[in-house]
């Protein structure tokens, strides 16, 4: 029997927000039930008044690797077939798909449907969700790429939903052997996706999903929706949710789909109305 687990990753450290944590709880709500999956959370600090502080160019370095420690230990102690994780930011997608890739080796293709290419360093950026695609490669942050037990080729990665990197990240992108095509205008489908899938002969996919790359005008619980907020430091997505599921549904139906991961959930007005809630004291 194909065992599956969720890992509820709430991860908000390497994203340098605090509502991711809300973010990866709501998640967990807010996907189908299901009895034979055992969920497990993990024990990420929740969020406090403490500014977080940079350690060797990187945002609570220390803080985000026990995260990835805390996640790695659950699938090592638990061995799954399949892995479910809800996050938080991105890198909540280091150990499983670390642990996968362990698992399945050359058989297992990498879809990462992001807006941005996540193979930062810390002379790029200095928060960790923008390293992990990098880390999994065993280069990104040296101090968190060590912990990466199965890296990765290029080769076992897709890209789908990317925007124009900046000048810095496509100097990465090129030392780093990567392929990508910039879909400002005209994403990836769920056929050229098969088709890529097909050519590398990968048998098992896993899927990163980074909600980011939907529309912030039409999703709105998004990092480039933040309400008041005008200016961001990267490009957004465009891409339609219909689009989104049409290429989600191509790939799950036609494949055997091993990892899913979901992160940069940001609910603002369940935020804003938790946190409003909070302050009524009817509620002590």
């Amino acid at each position: 029997m194909t065992k599956t687990i969720r890992i509820v990753a709430p991860d908000w450290q390497a994203g340098g927000k605090q509502e991711y944590f809300f973010g990866s709880t709501l998640l967990s709500w807010l996907t189908p039930d299901n009895t034979n999956q055992k969920e497990i959370k993990l024990d990420v600090t929740q969020p406090g008044d403490d500014p977080l502080k940079k350690e060797n160019g990187v945002v609570a370095q220390s803080s985000v690797k026990r995260n990835v420690t805390l996640s790695a230990d659950a699938l090592k102690q638990e061995q799954p077939d399949k892995v479910i994780t809800l996050g938080g930011n991105c890198l909540v997608s280091q150990a499983p798909f670390d642990y996968l890739h362990g698992k399945y080796g050359d058989d297992l293709g990498v879809i990462w449907i992001d807006a941005h290419p996540d193979i930062s360093n810390p002379e790029i950026y200095d928060n960790e969700h923008a390293m992990v695609l990098g880390n999994l490669l065993g280069a990104g942050d040296p101090e968190l790429s060590k912990d990466v037990q199965a890296p990765f080729e290029p080769s076992s990665f897709l890209y789908v939903g990317m925007q124009e990197p900046n000048d810095l990240e496509k100097e990465e992108l090129k030392r780093l052997n990567l392929n990508y095509t910039v879909q400002e205008d005209s994403v990836l489908d769920a056929e050229d996706i098969q088709k890529w899938i097909k050519d590398n002969n990968f048998s098992k996919v896993v899927v990163h999903l980074d909600l980011d790359v939907l529309d912030p005008s039409i999703f709105r619980s998004l990092y480039f929706a933040e309400p008041r907020v005008t200016e961001f430091p990267s490009e957004h997505e465009r891409m339609t949710p219909e689009k989104l599921v049409d290429i989600l549904t191509g790939i799950f139906q036609n494949n055997e789909v091993v990892g899913l991961t979901i992160a940069e959930y940001l609910p603002w007005d369940a935020i804003y109305l938790k946190n409003a809630l909070a302050n009524l004291d009817i509620f002590d």
